[in-house]
C-alpha cells in the first residue's frame, strides 16, 4: 500500500484474468456473474484515473489515451465485483485495516475534481473493502496449507490474489465489452474503443500496451486526458 494510488488501484485490476466471448449488452462494460458494471461507471471512474495520473504526472508525452485508462478503470471496478462475489466481503471486515486502507488513498482526494469526488469515495471505500477481504482469504489458505509462523498483509494479499486469478478464469461466468480490451494470455489488454481489427500501423499503436508518444499526441483532445 505504499505505491500511489493509480498504481495500487491499476496493479490489482491487472492481475484478474477474465473469460469472455460476447459482449455483456448495451450501456453494460462487463457481467460478472449477473452484477453488471454499466459504461457510465467506467467511464466516470476512468475520470477520476485521468486525475489522479495528471495529478502524479505519468501522463505519456502528449497526455494518455482515455482508451486505456477506461480499460484501466474496468480492471479495477471488474476486480471489486470479482472479490464481493467470490466471498462475502462483510465477512472479513477488518474496519482497522479498511480504514488505513482508504486513509492512505484519500491523501489523493483533493486531486480529483469536486464532480468527480464522489466518484473516488464510492470506489475507493469498495476497493478497500475487497482489499481487506482479499487479505484475509490469503491468510486462511496460507495457514490451511500449513505456513508456518506470522503471515504478512502482503504475503496474504499475494495468496488472496491468486485465489481471484483462479476464480476469475475457472468459475466466474464473465461477460466484457470487447471494446474495453482482448484477452492476451489471460490477462485484459486495453483496446482502442472500437470492435475492428487494427491494420493500419496508427491502428496498432493505438492497441500498444505502452502508449506510443507520436499517436498520443496526434490524438484529439477529447481521447485524452490532458492535452
Amino acid at each position: 500500500m505504499k505505491t500511489s494510488v493509480r498504481r495500487a488501484l491499476a496493479g490489482v485490476g491487472a492481475a484478474v484474468l477474465l473469460t469472455a466471448c460476447s459482449g455483456p449488452g448495451p450501456g453494460v462494460a462487463a457481467d460478472v456473474n449477473g452484477h453488471k458494471i454499466t459504461v457510465k461507471q467506467v467511464d466516470d471512474f476512468a475520470q477520476v484515473l485521468c486525475s489522479l495520473g495528471e495529478a502524479q504526472g505519468s501522463s505519456t508525452s502528449g497526455g494518455t489515451p482515455t482508451s486505456q485508462v477506461r480499460s484501466q478503470s474496468l480492471q479495477i471496478l471488474l476486480t471489486i465485483a470479482l472479490t464481493n462475489d467470490m466471498t462475502d466481503v462483510s465477512a472479513h471486515l477488518n474496519q482497522a485495516r479498511v480504514s488505513s486502507i482508504e486513509n492512505q488513498m484519500n491523501q489523493s482526494r483533493d486531486t480529483v475534481p469536486a464532480a468527480s469526488q464522489a466518484t473516488f469515495d464510492s470506489v475507493v471505500a469498495e476497493f478497500a473493502r475487497a482489499q481487506s477481504a482479499t487479505i484475509d482469504l490469503g491468510r486462511q489458505a496460507l495457514q490451511a496449507a500449513g505456513k508456518a509462523g506470522p503471515i504478512s498483509d502482503q504475503d496474504a494479499y499475494t495468496a488472496g490474489n491468486q485465489l481471484r486469478t483462479v476464480y476469475a478464469a475457472r468459475k466466474a461466468d464473465i461477460q466484457v465489452d470487447p471494446r474495453f480490451g482482448t484477452m492476451v494470455d489471460g490477462a485484459l489488454k486495453a483496446g482502442s474503443g472500437s470492435l475492428s481489427v487494427p491494420v493500419s500501423q496508427g491502428a496498432r499503436d493505438a492497441e500498444a500496451s505502452t502508449p506510443v508518444s507520436s499517436h498520443v499526441t496526434a490524438l484529439p483532445a477529447s481521447q485524452k486526458c490532458s492535452s
